[in-house]
């Protein structure tokens, strides 16, 4: 069990998505098409930044339910500041537009790290109840309908690509990858994250401020989700409230295979971010392969699978030790 244990997650992962992409490869020609992936890069780049900032809440023993609705949000944010609030010049409108989508993005995070630090209410259920006010705020804007993003340059600037296949935002999350990393692992920062998930009290009586680390932890997972929100945007060129749903889903799945336990105080950004390839490459295989014809939710079976697979082998080892 141990070493199935090892096989689900860290190099194991590692080793299982590399086979997955040369499946796909010998497979059918088709997944090396500079379109194919292109797309697969900005699908991995919006999802690393949502298991990025889910990261630091589960490291804290949390959980944040609301990311795709918060990403939502923010799709609408910035489609509606282009259509009803243009100021008469694409470049300020743009700027205004992605301002006012992360302020209300951190403001949705900031309010669910302050009901779960200072009020101390369950994360789940806080979050859920985000949700439904961060999805209701997005069809309140929208009245129901998708809005169109009515400033092109905006599409062009975020899913850029260097070649037509490498998009910028891409390297940026592979940079800002190894910068929380190494905050995580190596700054004060990132040792209280770690030090609150592994327990609350000790955190406490150690100096540490506890309730401060949850709000920023938070704030953060909100911040992130918005800046995914904005590359959805972006690649859908328009903004809905369902933008991103079932993310969440996929958000904490990633984060789980990719070793993070939801206990917290345990695991390493980097396999989050190979939890997230591992199934993205999962999703072409459905596809390309025929399954998604057998049904549609297949996709959801197999994530769901090895998701429960994950935690049953965490659970084992935790009885073991």
């Amino acid at each position: 069990m141990d070493r199935v244990k090892k096989i689900l997650s860290g190099k194991g992962l590692l080793l299982i998505t590399i086979a997955m992409f040369l499946f796909c490869c010998v497979f059918n020609s088709a997944f090396l098409s500079r379109m194919n992936i292109s797309g697969l890069l900005v699908e991995i780049s919006y999802m690393s930044f949502l298991a990025m900032g889910m990261s630091f809440v589960i490291l804290t023993g949390g959980i944040d339910l609301s990311v795709a609705a918060n990403a939502g949000l923010a799709t609408v944010m910035v489609a509606y500041t282009m259509k009803y609030w243009y100021t008469g010049n694409d470049g300020t409108t743009i700027v205004l537009a992605i301002v006012l989508a992360l302020l209300a993005s951190s403001a949705i995070g900031l309010l669910n790290g302050v009901m779960v630090a200072y009020f101390n209410l369950p994360p789940l259920v806080v979050t859920l109840a985000v949700t439904w006010i961060a999805t209701g705020i997005a069809n309140r804007m929208i009245k129901g309908a998708p809005i169109a993003l009515s400033i092109r340059s905006f599409r062009k600037i975020l899913i850029y690509n260097i070649g037509n296949w490498v998009p910028v935002m891409f390297l940026i999350t592979i940079a800002l990858l190894f910068l929380l990393s190494y905050i995580l692992e190596k700054l004060r920062f990132g040792r209280e994250t770690y030090a609150v998930g592994s327990s609350y009290y000790a955190s406490f009586i150690s100096g540490i401020k506890v309730k401060h680390v949850l709000l920023r932890s938070y704030v953060i997972c909100g911040l992130f989700a918005g800046i995914a929100g904005l590359m959805i945007s972006a690649n859908l060129s328009s903004g809905y409230a369902s933008a991103a749903t079932d993310y969440e889903i996929y958000t904490i799945a990633a984060v789980v295979m990719g070793g993070i336990s939801l206990n917290g105080g345990e695991g390493k950004l980097r396999n989050a971010f190979v939890g997230v390839i591992f199934l993205r490459i999962l999703k072409k295989i459905v596809v390309f392969t025929g399954l998604s014809n057998i049904s549609g939710f297949i996709e959801g079976m197999i994530v769901g699978s090895i998701l429960v697979l994950v935690l049953f082998f965490n659970s084992l080892r935790k009885e073991k030790n």
